[in-house]
């Protein structure tokens, strides 16, 4: 397992402008965890966004205009909770240790 995600981060990226935004969201499930993972440590454990808040964050990751995708795939896969009226997000949790092996190791 360890091998397949370096390769698909290895593959992933191409996804990204030289600017470091993600370009194009990817098909693959394992693709799509390791990106929404970059994205999801731009958010500060314990600290609750404003939706707002979360878009801005958002854009500054990804080069295409789908905010609400990225939004709705942090939330679906388990990146982000939201209260139910969507006023408020926070980062999981154990969001790292469900995903600790798609996790870069530096």
């Amino acid at each position: 397992m360890e091998k397949d995600i370096a390769l698909y981060r290895e593959k992933l990226q191409r996804y990204y402008t030289t600017g470091g935004k993600l370009a194009q969201y990817p098909q693959k499930r394992p693709m799509r965890i390791l990106a929404l993972s970059r994205i999801a440590q731009r958010f500060e454990p314990a600290r609750q966004y404003a939706e707002k808040e979360v878009n801005e964050i958002i854009q500054g990751a990804i080069a295409f205009p789908d905010v609400e995708l990225v939004r709705r795939e942090l939330y679906e896969y388990r990146f982000l909770d939201r209260r139910r009226d969507g006023s408020a997000y926070w980062p999981e949790d154990n969001w790292r240790e469900a995903y600790g092996s798609y996790l870069e190791t530096a």
